[in-house]
């Protein structure tokens, strides 16, 4: 536990910068320097880079110590699950961007530039999955073998994913949506074929994100401005506006301790698995 907790946190907060103190007192209207402040921060390039593949890779790590909760969903309601689509399903949104490109389809990055993004990406992603795999050595929920920590599956949907999102995500949101939407299925899928715990999900996701930021990043470095179509295509939406939108959500609750509101009643509460869809 000590060498997984140790691992993914140094994966995880490699390349931090400082974060951001916000006064006691501050203004939260519209225009306010709260805002202007927070609107800065967001909006720089490390921030673009790390604050979603961070977040899994932590939340993953957290969640090791609720994976048997999850684990007794599964075994509630689909003990029997057995489907291997997800062995080709994780390269569905890479085979798209290709696809896309070739029909000609008009993406950030030249085919040289995408390709050695790509690869930067995907040797990234094969170094932290695999150098996890086999120092951590957690077994996996059928007792198959001890790789189970991080998902490779799932690292991989999710690189493919975020490659997609890359190239083509400034033309339409449906591109990015549909690849994490593949990508998500994947993910669930393994923990259904009761090969991974839900920690390995959410790291192998986050690993899988971050590598591809982190190649794209090195791409650009080498390139700067040859073979690229689009300059930006990370869009900054006015928080004000109130936008529509539909999330999907796994975690856990938790209150901790026991009470007694009153003489003769006694209450304790303990941590479960949460999965939550909220929308407006």
């Amino acid at each position: 536990m000590l060498k997984r907790l140790t691992a993914a946190c140094l994966l995880s907060f490699a390349g931090l910068g400082a974060a951001a103190q916000l006064p006691d007192s501050a203004d939260m209207s519209a225009g306010g320097e709260f805002r202007r402040r927070i609107d800065r921060h967001t909006s720089t390039k490390a921030y673009r880079m790390l604050f979603v593949g961070t977040p899994l890779i932590v939340g993953g790590v957290v969640m090791q110590a609720y994976d048997s909760d999850f684990q007794r969903l599964r075994n509630g309601y689909s003990r029997s699950f057995r489907h291997d689509y997800d062995d080709w399903l994780q390269y569905a949104p890479a085979g798209a961007m290709v696809a896309l490109k070739a029909c000609g389809v008009r993406g950030r990055s030249s085919w040289g530039r995408m390709l050695v993004s790509d690869a930067f990406s995907a040797g990234l992603m094969a170094i932290g999955v695999n150098s996890l795999k086999y120092s951590c050595r957690v077994m996996r929920p059928d007792g198959s073998s001890r790789n189970s920590f991080p998902s490779g599956h799932t690292a991989t949907a999710f690189m493919a994913a975020t490659m997609l999102h890359k190239e083509y995500g400034h033309r339409s949101p449906w591109y990015s949506i549909g690849g994490y939407t593949v990508a998500t299925v994947t993910g669930v899928t393994r923990q259904l074929n009761n090969r991974h715990w839900m920690s390995d999900i959410m790291v192998g996701a986050g690993i899988g994100i971050l590598a591809t930021e982190l190649g794209y990043f090195l791409a650009d470095l080498i390139f700067k401005e040859k073979g690229l179509n689009v300059t930006e295509t990370y869009s900054v939406y006015d928080r004000c506006r109130r936008p529509s939108f539909l999330g999907f959500s796994l975690g856990f609750s938790t209150v901790p301790g026991s009470y007694t509101p009153y003489p003769g009643m006694h209450m304790q509460f303990l941590s479960g698995p949460a999965v939550s869809v909220q929308g407006a």
